[in-house]
């Protein structure tokens, strides 16, 4: 039986999580080699601790594989767990170096980048282009080091080129909890789209943990966000109801209530936001069709505002 080979991009929370996860089914059973791909240039191993939703540690020796390493062009499926903004230059480094037939899996915050690596895999016939978006929950706590803080819905779907292999279907199935396999996967990604626009920026403009969103004054901005990218979305080809989509946020809110968004994070660390792929591709879209979408406007201009006052801090 040949090794099917995996790689998982981005040294992140979620990146170490997937790596994790897929390891751990790897190491109980023969056939899958899982590595890290990381942003240097030379190959090296380290030990990733990984603490369990049951506070247990595991320890999983990672194999790093550095951007020159020649068994890049071995692997069957890479799948990309970096931020929103670093997908496409990220893509263009990269393709050239995989095997002809490699399968790639985009899995981030926000929406926009697919729409380039669709135009990037033009070129190479053979390959595939699957999309993703996950609730589950990780906190880096050092470079190597990952707490998994809860378990949500990953969902995964086709969208370009070839298929991804039924063996490496069934080894993510088996490795990732709660994963859904989703034949439209384009409006998976809008219903986490609209989440995403209704709890990120809020959080970081009025500085709260999620659950405080369910207070009353908020009730207002919460529901013209959503109702603006439900008409986006319309106008994008995608139906969602108004009221299952408030609903889900609402619940999101209820299950996150004494978390700090992704968002609010990238705040407080003084880091570069995907707001540009949130309520900027609301935005965005919204101007394609001539729609007005003011309070995505306010979110994305609130959120840049933030970030040049961070600039403003460090200098």
């Amino acid at each position: 039986m040949m090794t099917q080979k995996i790689g998982v991009i981005g040294a992140g929370a979620i990146g170490q999580l997937m790596f994790n996860l897929i390891a751990t089914q790897a190491n109980s059973q023969t056939g899958t080699a899982v590595y890290l791909i990381g942003r240097e240039p030379s190959s090296h191993s380290s030990t990733l601790q990984f603490i369990t939703l049951s506070n247990s540690t595991q320890k999983n020796t990672i194999i790093v594989l550095g951007q020159e390493n020649p068994e890049l062009a071995e692997l069957d499926l890479v799948i990309v767990c970096v931020k929103a903004y670093q997908v496409d230059e990220l893509m263009c480094n990269l393709l050239p170096k995989l095997a002809s037939q490699c399968h790639i899996i985009l899995l981030h915050n926000g929406m926009g980048p697919h729409l380039n690596a669709a135009k990037h895999l033009c070129g190479y016939p053979k390959m595939g282009l699957s999309l993703a978006t996950t609730s589950q929950g990780a906190l880096r706590n050092a470079q190597w080091q990952v707490t998994h803080t809860g378990n949500g819905q990953t969902t995964i779907g086709h969208y370009q080129g070839q298929k991804l292999a039924n063996s490496l279907k069934d080894c993510l199935s088996q490795a990732i909890p709660e994963l859904i396999w989703h034949t439209d996967i384009i409006t998976a990604l809008w219903q986490k789209l609209i989440i995403n626009c209704a709890i990120n920026p809020l959080t970081a403009i009025f500085a709260c943990k999620n659950g405080q969103l369910a207070e009353d004054r908020f009730a207002k901005h919460i529901n013209m966000l959503v109702e603006e990218c439900i008409e986006v979305a319309k106008a994008d080809g995608i139906s969602l109801s108004l009221s299952a989509s408030i609903e889900m946020v609402y619940k999101v809110i209820t299950l996150t209530a004494n978390n700090i968004s992704s968002m609010y994070q990238d705040i407080l660390q003084q880091r570069k936001t995907e707001i540009d792929y949130i309520s900027g591709y609301v935005v965005d879209r919204a101007a394609q069709h001539q729609i007005a979408v003011p309070a995505n406007v306010n979110s994305q201009q609130g959120i840049k505002a933030l970030e040049i006052a961070n600039q403003s801090n460090a200098t």
